[in-house]
């Protein structure tokens, strides 16, 4: 099981130079950065960690072609490819909170529209679209596009998906698929959903990965550990979607959360972790089954969780970062990683 990490996307260039160092010094794989509203571009903080670093990979996540049209996701991961000899990759996905930002919608037909995305960046890195560039219901490229200053090997493009028909279509065009956070008890059936993809590609590669997102809330700490993961429950499993948080609750304390959704944002926001109205109970319950939460007690549980994710198929874990990132990436380097090796 290959470890990356994603940052916040509000680190100063600084820290974010500091934590690629140890990252790379700690056998990770790769350092993704978020593509926020209102943060950081994630291309340009990722210009100093390649200055500063030679193995590590870096990419970008998740980007959307309803905010940015594919061929100018392409340039900039091409771009960041090219500084760093090679080692950039994107996740392209359907959007959220971006398109939302600034009032876009998406077409009707999202899954269709984020192939031909995930198509034309792998394309122009390729050299597919040298010749005629792009003709799809959803995205054109009218002009060939040669990129003649292109040395580096391609960088990898993701697909970025939470359902099973998108996983497919990933598994089918895309180098690779970054799937949400995904449980170990909802896993099987989305790695048959990527199996099914890849059965279907026209040409096989033998270093397809399977990635996730999963949040770290493990700190030295114990009780802050919980603190911070209550904090983010609000964004957890497609919004605490109660087809998803019924895996390890009741019916009952499902509409307890579904009744008190307003009071995990108010969490978030005012950064308390304290969620008015539902008990720790529940609240433990949804931070242990859909995040790695507590203390250094509880690194034989979570490094066991991650050996499942290999097992079933998964070949990589991102592991998202909160608060003092690099106590957690400590944690992760000294303890995780060479346990997963």
């Amino acid at each position: 099981m290959e470890i990356d990490i994603i940052l916040e996307p509000d680190l100063s260039t600084q820290q974010i130079r500091e934590l690629a160092v140890a990252a790379e010094r700690y056998g990770i794989r790769a350092l993704w950065m978020s593509n926020y509203f209102a943060h950081w571009d994630p291309f340009v903080a990722l210009v100093p960690v390649v200055m500063a670093t030679k193995r590590l990979r870096v990419g970008a996540l998740a980007l959307s072609p309803f905010e940015m049209h594919p061929l100018k996701i392409a340039n900039a991961v091409l771009s960041l490819n090219e500084l760093s000899g090679g080692r950039a990759e994107v996740s392209i996905g359907a959007g959220e909170g971006n398109l939302d930002a600034m009032a876009l919608g998406k077409p009707q037909k999202i899954v269709g529209a984020i192939r031909e995305a995930v198509e034309i960046v792998i394309g122009a890195g390729t050299g597919r679209l040298k010749a005629a560039g792009y003709k799809g219901e959803h995205f054109q490229v009218t002009y060939p596009c040669a990129y003649e200053w292109l040395k580096s090997p391609p960088p990898r493009v993701y697909l970025g998906a939470y359902r099973h028909q998108m996983m497919r279509a990933g598994a089918r065009v895309a180098d690779a698929v970054f799937i949400g956070c995904t449980p170990l008890e909802i896993l099987d059936p989305a790695i048959a959903a990527i199996r099914e993809g890849l059965g279907r590609r026209e040409t096989q590669r033998a270093d397809f990965k399977i990635n996730s997102f999963w949040a770290w809330h493990l700190k030295k700490d114990r009780k802050e550990g919980y603190r911070e993961s209550r904090r983010e429950l609000a964004w957890r499993a497609r919004k605490l979607d109660a087809d998803l948080i019924n895996l390890f609750l009741s019916p009952e304390d499902v509409q307890t959360v579904r009744d008190h959704w307003q009071d995990f944002v108010n969490a978030w926001f005012d950064r308390s972790g304290n969620i008015k109205g539902v008990p720790d109970r529940i609240t433990n319950a949804l931070c242990e089954g859909f995040t790695s939460t507590g203390g250094l007690e509880d690194l034989d549980r979570e490094i066991e969780r991650f050996r499942q994710f290999g097992v079933k198929g998964q070949t990589t874990i991102s592991l998202r970062l909160h608060d003092d990132p690099m106590e957690a990436l400590d944690i992760i380097g000294k303890h995780v990683v060479p346990r997963l090796k």
